[in-house]
């Protein structure tokens, strides 16, 4: 697994801090010292408190809430392995921890902030696009630190992101696990071939399977059908095309292997949960109290 660390900062924000529908390539993970807020994603909202620790998926629909002021650390980070798909948009795990429970102090951000220094947010406002210009930031960086530096890092990124699978009981975490290796080379030629048109009867032919048997042990090891994964990981791909190119969503439906932009739109929406034009212009849909 290769993860990114893309911002970290210790802040406090007050009522502007409040945003809705935000949704990036990239998640977060927030730990709370002071003040209160709230996040609300997966149909659930978590009230932030001070000695919260709290995680925000990639790709997830999220409003952020603040009624007075909040301090905390944030980091934005992603974390993908091999076959290019990120960990955090295909498990599912604890989303809120009371740090301490885990170990998990103060120090460790500060930790973090000694050894990445100059990576707070340039942009502050969240209707605002970052991703792309955050991760080329963040790799200029990465450039000029020490092995020791990034081994540290990369140790106590894993170590943060470990407590959030502490004690999470989920079968289809354990078949997930099992399907990502079963399925690799499948999921390798995916990533490779998200433009082009793919069915059901080749990536069973990469599986040496039959396409019904096939279909059927990815849906349960996966959690998701083949189709369902395809879309998924064209639409991730949309998303951040959207926010870091001004191409058409023509030219960007084509790219992720849509033929049709009106069907791309309608997958998009399905998945996301905005039309590809909202997503860009964000701003459009955020609410400032």
């Amino acid at each position: 697994m290769e993860i990114d660390l893309l911002n970290i900062e210790y802040c406090r924000v007050g009522r502007e801090w409040n945003y809705r529908n935000v949704n990036n390539p990239y998640s977060r993970i927030y730990l709370v010292t002071e003040g209160s807020g709230a996040v609300i994603h997966h149909n659930r909202q978590f009230k932030l408190r001070a000695g919260g620790l709290y995680l925000i998926p990639c790709f997830t629909q999220v409003t952020m809430e603040c009624p007075d002021f909040l301090s905390h650390y944030y980091l934005h980070f992603t974390a993908r392995i091999e076959t290019g798909l990120d960990i955090l948009s295909i498990f599912k795990c604890h989303y809120a921890i009371q740090a301490d429970q885990h170990k998990i102090s103060p120090a460790l951000f500060d930790r973090l902030l000694e050894l990445n220094p100059n990576r707070a947010l340039f942009e502050y406002d969240a209707r605002k696009p970052i991703y792309p210009r955050a991760l080329d930031l963040a790799h200029q960086l990465d450039q000029k630190k020490t092995p020791a530096n990034l081994l540290e890092t990369n140790a106590l990124l894993r170590q943060l992101l470990a407590v959030f699978f502490s004690g999470y009981n989920s079968p289809q975490t354990d078949n997930t696990m099992y399907g990502l290796t079963r399925f690799q080379t499948v999921l390798d030629y995916i990533r490779r071939h998200l433009r082009d048109p793919l069915t059901i009867q080749q990536l069973a032919e990469i599986a040496d399977l039959n396409p019904t048997y096939f279909s059927n042990l990815f849906s349960r090891y996966m959690g998701i059908s083949p189709v369902q994964y395809v879309n998924k990981r064209r639409i991730e791909e949309a998303q951040k095309l959207l926010l870091s190119t001004d191409q058409t969503l023509y030219q960007i439906a084509s790219a992720v292997g849509f033929s049709d932009e009106y069907y791309f739109s309608r997958v998009f929406k399905k998945i996301v949960g905005l039309a590809p034009a909202h997503y860009r212009r964000q701003e459009s849909l955020f609410a400032h109290r």
